[in-house]
Order: C-alpha cells, then structure tokens, then sequence
C-alpha cells in the first residue's frame, strides 16, 4: 500500500509541473535560417556600469530584423505585424587600441511576432541562446517582457531604426 502512495503521490507530482509549465507563454525554439543577411537596425554599445543592464547585457548589441519587422522600424510603428522577427546578438566589448569592437559572443536572442501564439507574453516569443548555442529563456514573462515593458509605445520593441 505505501508504494501505491508513492506513486500516487509522484504522478501528482510529475502532473503539477506538466501544468506549471503549460502555463508559462510558448518560447520559440531555433533560430531562423538567415537572419544574418536580414536588415541590421542599429548597434549599440552599453560600456560602464553607469547603464542598469550592465551586468546582464554589457557589451556591443546588434540588431536585425526580416521584412515586415523592418518596415514597422522604418515606419516607428506603434504596432509590429504578426510575422515580425528580431534578433539581438550580444559580444564582448572589446578596446582595440581606443575602439570598441565585438569580442566573443555572449547571447543571441530572438523576438518573434505572433499576437494568438505568444498571447501571453504581449504578443511576442522570446528566447535566447547562450554562447554554445543552450537556450536560456524558460519563462519570456519573467525573463524578457518586464524589460521590454518599458516599451509600451512600440509593442515592447526596445531598438529603434538606425538609418
């Protein structure tokens, strides 16, 4: 009878996190084929720990987006379509001789566009990968969109077209 106990008491367990993790918003699961000769939108360097997200996210950003990613930037949408894609790739900051230049990469991360999909998560898919390639993101709410809230006035998109 107590093994019967156990295994009751190890189903409702296995049951519980099966739950737990339906609850969480959807995250995208590989990179597009591509996106390197998407667009690049902007670069930016955040460089000292004067930045709040130094120490998560110092270092060179670069950004690309496909097509209708792009035209909203283009346009400083208030609204991306549904098929928008953004990727962010993070490097080292690296000073050559008086120039920052990007060193190893750290993060590539991904922003995908689908308003029902990613419903729970303001419309968008997030995950990012590690240096050897491990994704990171298990919960984009908790991980991702608290960040991009700060962004309200263009659909959580933080990078603004560089032209």
């Amino acid at each position: 009878m107590r093994t019967f106990g156990i295994v009751v008491g190890l189903l409702g367990l296995l049951l519980f996190v099966a739950i737990a993790q339906q609850a969480k918003a959807p995250v995208p699961t590989r990179l597009p084929d591509g996106w390197r000769n998407w667009t690049h939108i902007t670069t930016g360097v955040i460089y000292s720990e004067k930045h709040p997200l130094f120490g998560a996210f110092g270092g060179v950003h670069h950004i690309y987006a496909n097509a209708p990613a792009t035209k909203a930037y283009r346009e400083n949408a208030k609204k991306y379509p549904d098929g928008s894609q953004i990727v962010f790739v993070l490097y080292e900051a690296k000073d050559e001789n008086g120039m920052y230049v990007a060193g190893k990469r750290k993060v590539t991360a991904l922003m995908v566009k689908d308003s029902k999909r990613y419903a729970r998560s303001g419309g968008w898919g997030w995950q990012a990968w590690d240096a050897s390639g491990k994704p990171i993101v298990t919960d984009p709410v908790q991980q991702c969109q608290g960040c991009h809230a700060g962004s309200p006035n263009r659909d959580l998109v933080i990078s603004k077209w560089n032209p």
